[in-house]
């Protein structure tokens, strides 16, 4: 928990508000404990860090990673579900299209389902590299991402891979992310 509340507080001196609970292998359960009492044990210090997060205006925003990559909170409903036992506006979730492939709900399902809980989205594709560079079609994610009115947020790229280089990536993500944008229908 003084972990949490040190990072919040470094985010917030930064000019930061939001800050994601990611790091798949750091908060994988560990042995003997049930997905139960995971729940429970991360509830009691993420409560305990609202207080922090409220008055330095921080939003804690969970990242579900998928099974591959974690054993805690692998799936969107488990963040939204523990997002709902803190029970604070402080605490929310974000989502990630490389994560969300191994979900049995196609993405843009997931982003109407879980969009009022979503704060923060890492546009990504499950090659490591932006998004365009891959097989993922973001034309229906950016819809639902539309029809959620997500854009008045931020839609960051994340990448792993980085052998095309950091302004190749970059540039084409831009590029492939504003010919999505372009074939949109916007809500009223």
């Amino acid at each position: 928990t003084g972990y949490l509340i040190e990072l919040a507080k470094f985010c917030a001196d930064l000019g930061g508000d939001i800050m994601i609970f990611g790091s798949p292998k750091q908060r994988d359960l560990l042995e003997g404990v049930s997905r139960d009492q995971g729940m429970a044990f991360a509830a009691e210090a993420f409560k305990a860090v609202v207080p922090t997060l409220e008055k330095l205006g921080v939003l804690l925003a969970l990242e579900p990673l998928g099974p591959k990559e974690t054993n805690f909170l692998p799936f969107a409903a488990d963040a939204v579900e523990l997002a709902e036992m803190v029970d604070s506006p402080w605490c929310k979730i974000m989502l990630d299209c490389k994560a969300m492939i191994h979900e049995a709900d196609p993405i843009p399902t997931l982003i109407r389902r879980h969009g009022s809980w979503m704060k923060h989205f890492h546009a990504n594709d499950p090659n490591l590299r932006g998004p365009g560079m891959g097989d993922l079609d973001f034309v229906p994610i950016f819809q639902a991402l539309a029809d959620i009115k997500f854009f008045e947020r931020w839609v960051s790229v994340e990448v792993f891979d980085y052998t095309p280089g950091a302004e190749a990536l970059a540039k084409e993500s831009i590029a492939y992310m504003k010919q999505c944008v372009a074939k949109l229908t916007w809500p009223n």
